[in-house]
């Protein structure tokens, strides 16, 4: 894997934040990272995990901000990448795929519309 296609970030910088358009998604090759929902953590991704992914799927905004804990290397996976990916699959797990990143952005909603009624 060539060294130019991968992304180093420092401790407490952004890799995306919420809201911003997804055009990538991230594969976490050394280092953690925290997941932020509205300026509070809720996670952490270790290595080799994939995270931004529902925004490529769907080209929905990020529904969640992503903060480097520690030194951290990602290697992006843009829009040809997951085509050519999912293109050497079967069309079934193409559609699954597709169909459950949706499901999971309906669920991700439910949750975030019963938090704001529970407050």
């Amino acid at each position: 894997m060539e060294d130019k296609l991968k992304q180093k970030f420092l401790p407490d910088e952004y890799i995306f934040k919420q809201g911003e358009k997804g055009n990538k998604a991230y594969l976490l090759l050394d280092g953690r990272v925290a997941i932020e929902v509205d300026g509070k953590k809720v996670s952490e991704i270790s290595e080799m995990e994939i995270f931004g992914e529902m925004s490529l799927i769907l080209n929905k905004p990020r529904t969640a901000s992503i903060k480097a804990l520690r030194p951290s290397i990602v290697l992006p996976i843009d829009q040809k990448i997951l085509k050519d990916l999912l293109s050497e699959c079967p069309p079934v797990v193409a559609s699954l795929v597709k169909q459950l990143a949706y499901r999971l952005s309906q669920c991700d909603q439910e949750i975030q519309s019963l938090k704001k009624k529970a407050y």
